[in-house]
């Protein structure tokens, strides 16, 4: 897979994916627990991208690569969360996660973490 995107796209990406997140696992229907993590990762990816050092920062102080790290082991605790929190057998959490992990994955995957912009 090729790079799309560096220090601005990625942010960009971000920002968009944040109230995505929030709107998704409403209209999803989560239940209690997995609806506490959902948003928690929201206000994470918040917390994330306005403290990395991008175009789009408010708070320039996490270098952009450990951004990067942080959110490749975010995507491994996507993928367990549903096992390590107990509702693994609640199928429409289960697909939640999964399917962030996945798309998490993809958007790291996507970005050219070496970038100047």
């Amino acid at each position: 897979m090729r790079n799309l995107w560096g220090r601005r796209g990625h942010a960009l990406v971000d920002y968009v994916t944040a109230p995505a997140l929030y709107l998704l696992s409403r209209c999803t229907g989560l239940s209690a627990a997995p609806q506490r993590w959902s948003d928690t990762f929201v206000l994470l990816i918040l917390l994330a991208v306005t403290t990395t050092r991008t175009p789009l920062g408010v708070v320039r102080v996490v270098p952009f690569r450990w951004h990067g790290r942080l959110e490749l082991a975010s995507v491994v605790v996507q993928l367990a969360l549903p096992w390590l929190c107990g509702f693994s057998r609640e199928r429409r959490a289960h697909h939640f996660f999964v399917g962030f992990a996945v798309y998490n994955f993809l958007v790291w995957r996507a970005t050219d973490w070496s970038a100047r912009k």
